[in-house]
């Protein structure tokens, strides 16, 4: 596979994962209620396609995935973030 394909595939991958966790956390913090009694809704029933318990483990999953992609991401792109900070510390940026 080309480095090219690659570079672009992890940052989809990236990208999708980051949107996923972004969306997650406003459905969290602003659609579902948060449980503890006293709320509208128990945990368990469906607010919003998933219950509450279902947001917060793809929104843990989420995260975990997108960890995974942002290290890959900076083991595909670690030769250039090298070159780019000795070029930049030697004042040549």
């Amino acid at each position: 596979m080309k480095k090219q394909t690659k570079n672009y595939l992890v940052n989809i991958v990236f990208f999708l994962t980051l949107l996923f966790e972004i969306v997650s956390g406003f459905v969290l913090w602003l659609i579902i209620p948060k449980g503890g009694g006293g709320g509208r809704y128990d945990s368990s029933e469906e607010v919003f396609i998933w219950n509450r318990n279902v947001w917060i483990d793809l929104h843990d999953w989420f995260a975990v995935a997108l960890l995974i992609a942002f290290v890959i991401h900076l083991i595909l792109h670690w030769k250039w973030i090298i070159f780019m900070t000795k070029k930049i510390l030697k004042g040549e940026f």
